[in-house]
């Protein structure tokens, strides 16, 4: 399942993927390579970043991202299954590469169905993830094109105050993932800080997209400062600003260090942190093994 079929990402282009291999020779080659010694860092990877390689051959993928180093990983798509598997069968693959599934994207079909079948379903998806271990489920964005009003997104906001309470329930915590279209001004206002500023703290966390903050010059260093704790789980993507497209980790514009800066250690609001990729100028595995290397190197990085 696409996310883009759900959530229009505006104002990013789609960039042509220079590849310099196919994807079975980069995984074997991963594979084959000795596994980085270990940091005691607890990068995690949005799977999407590889989605066509998920699509072909998800098991084999997956023993590639462990083997790169990540300890952590965020599915999407689920649909009863995780990549075709029950969510027993998928923890217990995932345990057995040496990972954890920290969080998971998913699309709550209650926002324009607001029904009691559309939040059994809600239900079932929660109590799915609670049996793979996840610690965070994730609203992984949402058709903003179609508001136009203040109250909808009002409304939203009291939407995700209801999944965050239910969530607690089943163990988990909400978090909800940015485009773009949630910057667009309606009536005079951002959408993006009224759901900060009109949702429970402790039942709403905002997993802001740096990368899609920066490609429209929104001051994410702001947001972080001014809401302190309402970002406790980040995606991390770097961005090159002259082309709008993204680009390898430490090859962009992103402030990485200024917003590792602001979170000395865990307690100070950051709890996890997330690589995503969607474009690339190596092969999809090379280009996310990249992105692990500079976030393990970094020193400023200290978890």
């Amino acid at each position: 399942m696409n996310r883009r079929n759900f959530f229009k990402q505006s104002g990013i282009a789609a960039g042509a993927a220079v590849l310099a291999g196919s994807s079975a020779q980069a995984a074997e080659s991963i594979l084959a390579a000795p596994k980085p010694q270990a940091s005691g860092k607890q990068i995690g990877i949005q799977l999407y970043s590889l989605k066509d390689d998920m699509g072909k051959d998800p098991e084999g993928t997956l023993k590639a991202v462990a083997n790169i180093g990540y300890k952590t990983i965020e599915p999407w798509g689920y649909n009863g299954k995780f990549f075709g598997k029950t969510p027993a069968d998928f923890k217990k693959f995932v345990a057995d590469l040496g990972m954890k599934i920290i969080s998971s994207h998913t699309n709550f079909g209650i926002f324009f169905n607001d029904t009691t079948e559309a939040w059994d379903a809600v239900k079932k998806n929660m109590a799915d993830h609670q049996a793979i271990g996840s610690k965070w489920i994730v609203q992984a964005g949402y058709p903003g094109g179609r508001f136009t009003k203040l109250d909808e997104v009002k409304k939203l906001a009291d939407n995700f105050n209801r999944i965050g309470e239910l969530a607690k329930t089943y163990g988990l915590k909400f978090a909800y993932h940015n485009h773009t279209e949630e910057f667009n001004t309606i009536e005079r206002r951002i959408p993006y800080q009224q759901y900060i500023e009109l949702t429970d703290k402790n039942l709403v966390t905002f997993q802001m997209d740096i990368g899609h903050a920066a490609n429209l010059f929104v001051d994410y260093i702001g947001y972080l400062k001014k809401y302190p704790g309402r970002f406790a789980i980040l995606h991390l993507r770097d961005t090159d600003l002259s082309t709008k497209h993204a680009t390898e980790f430490g090859e962009g514009d992103v402030r990485f260090k200024e917003v590792f800066d602001l979170y000395p250690t865990p307690n100070s609001g950051l709890e996890d942190y997330i690589v995503e990729q969607e474009e690339y100028k190596y092969e999809p595995l090379i280009s996310c093994q990249k992105c692990y290397e500079y976030l393990n190197k970094a020193k400023w990085v200290k978890w």
